[in-house]
């Protein structure tokens, strides 16, 4: 491939080389020569601010990583027949900048794929039921993917059966919150 040049361009020999050496956009413009392919330098996307989104409420980390895993231990309950295998929580950074997130996954190794198909099959309904707007792809490894809320305060969950791997994963992520201010607690 072609070392840019530090000028920009639009059109013209060198343009039209680099769209052709290109893997993905010379595919596209083999395919559709009525495109014109405009490709543009990569820029980084700034992550807003919890002020710039509203992120209002504050949770003390500790109290919502206990919340987050009894809403995960509890619909994994409701789900599936059997005790995990693990039960595992963490704290993770948030979409918006000094905002964070509880992420629990629930595992359970062994399961027959009969049986870890129609746990995801019943979980669209307990789902629904419970609030939650489901989406069950027709292809790939069974799974439902589910979130209420919105935007930031939006909480997602997926339920997964890995075949291959004989497992069942649920993971809950709660919504975007602020911890508490550790300068206000020294």
């Amino acid at each position: 491939m072609l070392e840019p040049t530090g000028r920009p361009f639009s059109t013209g020999e060198e343009a039209v080389a680099r769209v052709a050496a290109d893997p993905f956009w010379s595919v596209v413009r083999r395919r559709h020569p009525d495109l014109d392919v405009v490709v543009l330098p990569a820029t980084a996307a700034a992550r807003p601010t919890a002020d710039e989104v509203g992120v209002l409420h504050e949770v003390d980390p500790a109290n919502e990583a206990a919340r987050v895993e009894s809403v995960a231990v509890d619909l994994w309950t409701v789900l599936v027949d059997e005790d995990p295998d693990e039960v595992a929580t963490r704290r993770t950074a948030g979409r918006a900048r000094g905002t964070v997130r509880v992420e629990t996954t629930v595992r359970l190794a062994g399961v027959d794929p009969t049986a870890g198909v129609a746990v995801v099959g019943r979980a669209e309904d307990a789902l629904v039921r419970d609030g939650w707007h489901v989406l069950t792809p027709p292809d790939g490894m069974p799974r439902a993917l589910a979130g209420r809320g919105e935007g930031l305060a939006r909480e997602e969950l997926q339920l997964v059966h890995d075949p291959a791997a004989a497992r069942l994963v649920l993971r809950l992520r709660s919504a975007d919150a602020r911890p508490p201010d550790l300068e206000e607690q020294a």
